[in-house]
Formats: C-alpha cells, sequence, structure tokens
C-alpha cells in the first residue's frame, strides 16, 4: 500500500491523520482509495490546481484526468501539498 501525507489543513477529513496507506497501482486508483475513505477530501478533486503532488518528493502532473497514467507502487510516498499565498 502506498502512504499519501496529509497536509495540515486537510487532516480533519482524516482523523487528523498524518499519513494514511492506500491501495491503488496508478495514482488515480490511489486517490480514488483516499476519496472512498475519506470523502471530505472530495472537494480538492474539484478543484485541480488547488493541490500540488509529489511521489517520493518529485512533482508529478496536478490534473487529475492525468493521474490514470502515473504508477504508483506499494512502498511510494505521495505528498499533497495546499499551495499557500500571501504577503
Amino acid at each position: 500500500m502506498a502512504k499519501i501525507i496529509i497536509p495540515f489543513p486537510l487532516r480533519s477529513h482524516t482523523d487528523n491523520q498524518r499519513a494514511v496507506t492506500v491501495d491503488g497501482d496508478t495514482l488515480a486508483a490511489a486517490m480514488d482509495s483516499l476519496f472512498n475513505r475519506h470523502p471530505g477530501l472530495q472537494s480538492i478533486n474539484r478543484q485541480p490546481g488547488l493541490l500540488s503532488i509529489f511521489i517520493n518528493g518529485r512533482a508529478v502532473e496536478r490534473h487529475p484526468e492525468q493521474w490514470q497514467k502515473i504508477a504508483v507502487t506499494a512502498d511510494d510516498e505521495i505528498t499533497l501539498i495546499i499551495p499557500i499565498a500571501g504577503g
């Protein structure tokens, strides 16, 4: 199972878990597993530009329609990052 690191602002949707393990051999399947277990996170799926995703520290495509093409293994760590702006 791959591990998804949850950013602090979204942890209220994962029972305050910092990381969640998910099934799936593609990023799309892993994210579907995450959304099925934690439906409150579905809102990030509806706003593709809102979320940056890294697999083992490498940035991947933000748009969900591309996630099916990105392979994920059981040893991968997927990190979700919400961009923050301010001044």
